[in-house]
């Protein structure tokens, strides 16, 4: 049996998401980052680590086997050690991910030592033609509590990044995406009013909350589209006058920011769900900065979550919710030609 570098010996993997890699270990933050692999054996085991959190605050992973939904794992210590046999109805080559299902502001997940009974296939160089997606925004595109009561407290246990309209919307297009989101975080101010914590912040780093010095490299994932859903913690402060301005100057200036970095994808900007009435200001932005020449931006308002009809969960949008908002999305990029 031999134990795996998951940099050194990285063509037996591949990463989804913006992963950092801290000899020996590949650090999962944001929702959804993934390590793949092919296992050629009848099991496979790898260490993780995470920092000292809190029940409430543990991280959870998914182990995923064949594009399946295997086990799914709480990270209860700091370190742990995890072995997988697979069923016996698997195949001989076993495709295993190994998804983050939780954001990377409360938590972080370091995986190393892949081990196996067999070995690991290494990849084809063959191109991932899938359309790529890069999802910017708050707890909603985390899929914040929707493991939850309605009324429910936070609890990250409650947080599965893959029922988000982010999570069903990449299964139901076949997306490659990619997360930049984190919750409470806004796009001028935060929930509580605070302009510390925005996502604008966060862009250009691998993971800000792990490591403020590493800055991502663009060129390494070029999205051919970009959604933020971004404004609804700002919403809750846009009766002051100097916020609002401020909200709508960074809608501005990041959307040129995001421009800068990614000349030829596709920006659709979204909101509603939690944020009523708002998205009108995001929509003068983007009639703005089309005045000024900008291309390729859209705008597409989503209604309001209906609590009597679908429910809600943790004071978030439901399972449902997400799932309408997914069908929304799509049922637009098709109609305006950006995906097919």
């Amino acid at each position: 049996m031999a134990i795996y570098d998951l940099k050194k010996e990285s063509l037996y993997f591949r990463f989804g998401g913006r992963v950092l890699f801290r000899e020996p270990e590949a650090i999962l933050g944001f929702s959804a980052n993934y390590i793949d692999m092919i296992v050629c054996g009848s099991q496979v085991s790898f260490h993780l680590r995470t920092g000292i959190n809190e029940r409430i605050n543990q991280p959870r992973i998914m182990v995923y086997l064949n594009d399946e939904k295997y086990k799914e794992i709480a990270l209860e210590r700091e370190n742990q050690d995890i072995n997988i046999v697979f069923p016996e109805s698997a195949k001989e080559e076993v495709r295993v991910r190994i998804l983050k299902l939780t954001e990377a502001a409360m938590s972080f997940v370091a995986v190393s030592n892949i081990n196996t009974d067999g070995e690991l296939k290494i990849f084809e160089a063959s191109e991932d033609n899938r359309t790529k997606v890069q999802f910017i925004g708050d707890s909603i595109t985390c899929g914040y509590g929707v493991l939850a009561s309605p009324e429910a407290e936070y609890d990250l246990n409650d947080e599965d990044v893959t029922y988000s309209y982010a999570g069903v919307l990449t299964d139901m297009l076949n997306l490659n995406s990619q997360w930049v989101s984190a919750s409470g975080y806004g796009m001028f101010v935060d929930y509580t009013g605070d302009p510390e914590n925005v996502v604008p912040k966060l862009y250009d780093y691998k993971n800000w909350f792990y490591d403020k010095e590493e800055r991502v490299n663009h060129r390494e994932f070029d999205p051919d589209i970009i959604i933020i859903n971004l404004g609804t913690n700002d919403s809750g402060h846009l009766g002051n006058e100097n916020i609002l301005r401020g909200f709508m100057a960074k809608y501005e200036a990041f959307l040129y920011r995001l421009r800068l970095a990614h000349e030829n994808a596709k920006i659709v900007c979204v909101l509603g769900t939690l944020a009523p009435g708002v998205f009108k200001y995001v929509q003068q932005v983007i009639d703005k900065v089309k005045m000024q020449g900008f291309k390729d931006i859209y705008g597409l308002e989503l209604p309001e979550h209906n609590i009597a009809l679908d429910g809600m969960a943790c004071w978030h949008p439901s399972k449902m919710t997400h799932k309408k908002d997914a069908e929304r999305i799509a049922e637009f990029l098709k109609k305006e030609g950006i995906v097919k």
